[in-house]
C-alpha cells in the first residue's frame, strides 16, 4: 500500500510536550496526590520554555483532573474524578450530536440509562433519598413559568434519582448525558414551552409517587412516557 503526504506532520506544541512529561511523572508516582508542583519559574527553567507554555500545559492537566490550579497557591496533584473523564469526552460528543439523528441517539441512551436508575430507585431508595426527591419536586413546581429555572430544577429532579445508587460514575454519566442532550435542543415557542413544563411536572409528580409506592414497573413506564413526550415535542 502506498500513499503520498502533501504536507509535513505538524510538530507538537511546547506546551503539549511539557504536559506529556508532567503527566508521565504524575502517573508514575514521582508526584503523589496533594504534592505541589514546582513553581512556574522552576518549570520554565526545567523545560526551557516560556510562561505561556507552562500555563497551557498546566491547564491541560487540570482538564484531565491531574492537577488543581489555585490562585495565589502552588498547583497541586489531584486524582481525576468521573466528571473529569466525561468532560474530556464533551468535544467528541458535540461532534456526534451534530450528525443526522445524533440527538435521537443520545436521547435513546439517556432513556436506557435512566430506566435502570428508576427501577433501582423504586426498589432500594431510602426514606431520606425519597424526601430529597420530594424537595426537588417542590422546587420544580415553583419554577413553572420560568423556563431557565424550570430547566435547572428539572435536571435537579432527575439528578436526585441518579444519586440514589451512590455510584459517582452514574452521576457523572447522567450529568454528561443531560448536558449534551439539552445543549442541542431547539427553542420552543412560549405556548409550547408552558405546556411542556406543565406536563413534565405532572410526570415528575407521578414518577415520585410510583417510586414512593415501590412500583418498579409503574415507575419505569412513567419515565419512558415522560422522556418520549419530551423528545417528541422537541424533534417531531
Amino acid at each position: 500500500m502506498s500513499f503520498s503526504i502533501r504536507r509535513p506532520v505538524a510538530k507538537k506544541k511546547l506546551s503539549e510536550t511539557v504536559a506529556e512529561e508532567l503527566e508521565r511523572i504524575i502517573r508514575q508516582g514521582e508526584l503523589a496526590e496533594g504534592d505541589p508542583l514546582p513553581s512556574e519559574r522552576e518549570l520554565m527553567d526545567t523545560f526551557g520554555v516560556g510562561r505561556p507554555s507552562i500555563r497551557d500545559a498546566l491547564s491541560a492537566l487540570a482538564r484531565k483532573g491531574l492537577v488543581k490550579i489555585s490562585s495565589g497557591e502552588r498547583t497541586r496533584v489531584t486524582k481525576p474524578t468521573a466528571q473529569h473523564i466525561f468532560s474530556e469526552l464533551s468535544g467528541l460528543s458535540k461532534d456526534f450530536l451534530a450528525r443526522p439523528n445524533g440527538g435521537k441517539y443520545f436521547d435513546q441512551l439517556r432513556l436506557f440509562f435512566e430506566s435502570s436508575l428508576v427501577r433501582y430507585a423504586a426498589e432500594y431508595a431510602t426514606s431520606e433519598q425519597l424526601e430529597k426527591l420530594r424537595a426537588a419536586l417542590e422546587l420544580n413546581q415553583r419554577s413553572l413559568g420560568n423556563p431557565e429555572q424550570f430547566r435547572k430544577t428539572d435536571m435537579n429532579f432527575h439528578r436526585a434519582i441518579a444519586e440514589m445508587p451512590g455510584n459517582p460514575i452514574f452521576i457523572a454519566v447522567h450529568q454528561a448525558l443531560v448536558d449534551w442532550v439539552i445543549s442541542e435542543r431547539p427553542t420552543l415557542s412560549e405556548a409550547s414551552q408552558d405546556e411542556l413544563e406543565l406536563i413534565s411536572f405532572k410526570s415528575h409528580t407521578e414518577l415520585y409517587e410510583r417510586l414512593s409506592k415501590r412500583d418498579i414497573a409503574g415507575a419505569d413506564r412513567v419515565l419512558r412516557e415522560h422522556l418520549q413526550y419530551v423528545y417528541d415535542n422537541y424533534y417531531e
